[in-house]
């Protein structure tokens, strides 16, 4: 958890540097231009922080501490007019799904109970999928305010899940294991999303219409994410 909010700060502090070096004014923070269309390359552009909203509940194991934290890696925009931009980039996200105090994740991101799974207390138990998106979005901008709408595609890696907690006997043990391929957790994926900034702090709904697991005993889930977003309209 330290080192998870250790990351956040520097990405903050990188994130906030960097949009503090543009200058505002159309044209001037291009790389280049043909024509009247300005064409900007820029890392890190954006990052945030959201929690995911079931559309199906994973039976009654859920937690409701369930999140994503995504940063831009990079971004291409193109500007027609000072208030429009298309633009397409490479993202970096992390969802993170936890379970309630009686349920730990399987290997196969199935749900066990934790008497089943040899447990009397556990401390935690949840699947991090690491996966990175190519978002196409189309930004209108008045002034400091800004309106974002996109969709983008999905690679998502081998997911890990991580479980601590005290066994029958009494010893605590931890255990990180991949759920390994696309078996049970689906390789390619997509979302549509929506963002609204002003002063490049915002907010950002997602809905991913597919299931992101898909072995025969995980639990049938499309997410719907909400939470805050940073550079956008910047």
């Amino acid at each position: 958890m330290k080192k998870a909010f250790l990351a956040i700060v520097v990405l903050l502090t990188v994130s906030f540097s960097m949009q503090a070096q543009k200058k505002v004014e159309f044209g001037k923070n291009a790389d280049f231009a043909f024509g009247n269309k300005v064409f900007a390359v820029e890392p890190i552009s954006y990052l945030g922080y959201g929690y995911h909203i079931k559309s199906q509940k994973m039976e009654s194991a859920q937690d409701a501490f369930n999140s994503e934290f995504f940063i831009n890696i990079m971004e291409l925009g193109i500007r027609p007019s000072r208030s429009f931009m298309i633009a397409i980039g490479v993202d970096y996200d992390l969802d993170q799904y936890r379970l309630d105090r009686n349920h730990i994740w399987g290997a196969d991101a199935s749900i066990q109970s934790m008497s089943r799974a040899g447990f009397n207390k556990k401390n935690y138990s949840r699947l991090n999928v690491h996966k990175f998106a190519i978002p196409l979005s189309f930004e209108i901008k008045a002034g400091k305010s800004a309106i974002r709408l996109g969709a983008a595609g999905e690679y998502n890696l081998p997911a890990v899940v991580k479980t601590k907690g005290v066994t029958a006997d009494g010893y605590t043990t931890k255990s990180k294991e991949k759920v390994l391929g696309d078996r049970y957790v689906k390789q390619l994926s997509y979302n549509v999303f929506g963002a609204i900034s002003y002063g490049g702090l915002g907010v950002y709904a997602r809905f991913t219409p597919s299931q992101v697991f898909v072995g025969d005993d995980a639990p049938k889930v499309q997410t719907f994410t909400v939470g805050l977003v940073l550079g956008l309209g910047m």
